[in-house]
C-alpha cells in the first residue's frame, strides 16, 4: 500500500490542485459581463444630468454671493475700509473642494470690484496655518483661526474680522447663510445675513463690476425697452449704383447719394414687424438734384422679438417715387441715350424726370441704434429701356439698381 508522507512533495502538489482547479472551473464557466449599450448610454446621461445640476448650483451660488455683496454696496457692514479675512467656505456636500475654490475666487473678484461695500479681503497666513496644541489633556491640531491662543493674538495686534459663508441645498431650495466675527477668542458675531433662492430660479449673471440688484435690473431693462419704444426717428445715408446699358455706346447712369429722414414705427415693442415713411435729397453741383419719398415695411427674420443683445435681420420690401433733374440724369429717359445725345443736351435745358422704383432688401440693427442695409431696385417703367443693364431678374422682373444704407436711429 503507497502512503505519502505530509510534508512530501507529492502531499503539496495534490493540495495546490484541489485549491485551483475549482477556482480555474468557476472562471472558466462564469460568462464575461460586458456593459450593454444602453447601459452605457443611461451612464453617459446621467453624468450629463449631474454635471449641469453642478453648474447650476454654482451658477446660483454665485447669484447669492452677488445679492451679498449688493446688500453690503446698499448698507455697509463698516464705515470705512476694514480688512477682512475669508475664513471658510462650505458647500453642498457632493460638489466636492473645486466648488469651494471656485466660490473663494468669486468671492474675492466681486469684492475687489465693489470697494464701496468697505469689505478689503486680506490674506492671513497665521490664520490658514495647521497649529499643534499639546497639554496635559489632549493634543489639538487645528487652523489657527480655531485656536484662541492664536485668535488672541491676532485680536490684540490687528482688530480684523472673519467672513464665513456656508451654501447649503435645503429642498429645492439654496441657501447662504454670511456671517462676521472678530478675530477674538470668543469670534463675536458683528453682522450675519441668510439669503435663499429657489433652485428653479434662473440666475442673473451680473456683472462684477456692476452690480445690481434683481429689482433694478428688471428696472433698466423695461427702462432699455421703454427708450427704444415703437416709434424711432431713421437718419439715412445710401447709395444706389445702377447697371451699366448692354449697348457699349450707351451711357452709364452715374452713382445717387441719397439723404433721407422720416418716422420708422414698430407694431409693438417686440418690433417684429415696422413700418418706414422717409423723405430724402440727392444734390451733387453742376451734375444732379432729387427729391424723393419712400416707405418700407419689414419683417424680423431673426426671432419673434428684437434682441438687446445681439444684431438683428430684417427683411423689407418698399417703393419709393423721385424725381430727379440736371444733366447726369439724361439716361433715365426711355430712349436709348448716346454720348453726343448728351453733349447736346447740355446746350438747352437740364433733363428731369420722375420714376416709381420697387426695393427688396436686408437690414442689420445694431442695438436698434445703427443700421446697415443692402437692396436691389427696379423701374417697372424703365425696364425694357436700353439705358439700364440688370444686376438680377426675379420672377421676370429686372433689377436695375443696387443700393447700400447707413441708418442712425434715434
Amino acid at each position: 500500500m503507497k502512503m505519502w508522507l505530509a510534508d512530501s512533495p507529492a502531499r503539496r502538489t495534490s493540495c495546490r490542485l484541489q485549491f485551483w482547479l475549482p477556482l480555474l472551473f468557476a472562471l472558466w464557466a462564469s460568462p464575461v459581463r460586458a456593459a450593454s449599450p444602453v447601459q452605457l448610454a443611461q451612464e453617459a446621461e446621467l453624468n450629463r444630468l449631474r454635471g449641469e445640476v453642478a453648474n447650476q448650483v454654482q451658477l446660483s451660488a454665485y447669484d447669492l454671493v452677488d445679492e451679498l455683496v449688493v446688500g453690503w454696496k446698499t448698507d455697509p457692514v463698516f464705515d470705512e475700509a476694514t480688512p477682512v479675512v475669508l475664513a471658510g467656505v462650505t458647500v453642498p456636500v457632493g460638489l466636492g473642494t473645486g466648488m469651494a475654490a471656485l466660490l473663494e475666487n468669486h468671492i474675492a473678484a466681486v469684492l475687489a470690484e465693489n470697494p464701496s461695500t468697505h469689505v478689503q479681503l486680506v490674506h492671513c497666513p497665521t490664520c490658514t496655518a495647521v497649529v499643534v496644541h499639546s497639554d496635559a489633556e489632549a493634543t489639538v491640531v487645528s487652523r489657527g483661526i480655531d485656536d484662541p491662543a492664536v485668535l488672541a493674538q491676532l485680536g490684540t495686534d490687528t482688530g480684523k474680522h472673519a467672513l464665513f459663508i456656508d451654501i447649503e441645498a435645503e429642498g429645492t431650495w439654496l441657501v447662504l447663510r454670511a456671517r462676521l466675527t472678530r478675530l477674538t477668542p470668543d469670534l463675536p458675531i458683528v453682522w450675519s445675513r441668510t439669503i435663499a433662492s429657489s433652485t428653479s430660479t434662473p440666475a442673473l449673471l451680473r456683472a462684477s463690476s456692476d452690480l445690481k440688484s434683481a429689482a433694478d435690473a428688471r428696472e433698466d431693462y423695461l427702462a432699455a425697452l421703454h427708450d427704444r419704444g415703437p416709434l424711432t426717428i431713421p437718419v439715412r445715408l445710401g447709395v444706389r449704383a445702377y447697371a451699366a446699358p448692354t449697348d457699349s455706346s450707351g451711357v452709364t447712369v452715374p452713382p445717387f447719394i441719397w439723404l433721407q429722414t422720416g418716422v420708422e414705427m414698430g407694431a409693438t415693442d417686440a418690433r417684429a414687424w415696422t413700418s418706414s415713411v422717409l423723405v430724402g435729397i440727392s444734390f451733387i453741383p453742376q451734375a444732379y438734384q432729387g427729391l424723393m419719398a419712400q416707405a418700407r415695411v419689414s419683417r424680423l427674420v431673426t426671432g419673434r422679438t428684437r434682441s438687446l443683445s445681439r444684431p438683428d435681420l430684417y427683411l423689407f420690401l418698399g417703393g419709393a417715387i423721385m424725381t430727379v433733374w440736371g444733366p447726369a440724369t439724361a439716361p433715365f429717359q426711355a430712349d436709348l441715350l448716346t454720348a453726343d445725345d448728351l453733349i447736346t443736351s447740355l446746350d438747352g435745358d437740364p433733363p428731369r424726370t420722375t420714376l416709381g422704383t420697387l426695393q427688396i432688401g436686408l437690414d442689420l440693427r445694431l442695438g436698434n441704434r445703427i443700421g446697415l442695409s443692402t437692396f436691389f431696385e427696379t423701374i417697372p417703367d424703365r425696364n425694357q429701356s436700353e439705358n439700364f443693364g440688370t444686376y438680377t431678374r426675379i420672377l421676370g422682373l429686372g433689377f436695375q439698381s443696387f443700393g447700400t444704407e447707413v441708418t442712425f436711429c434715434f
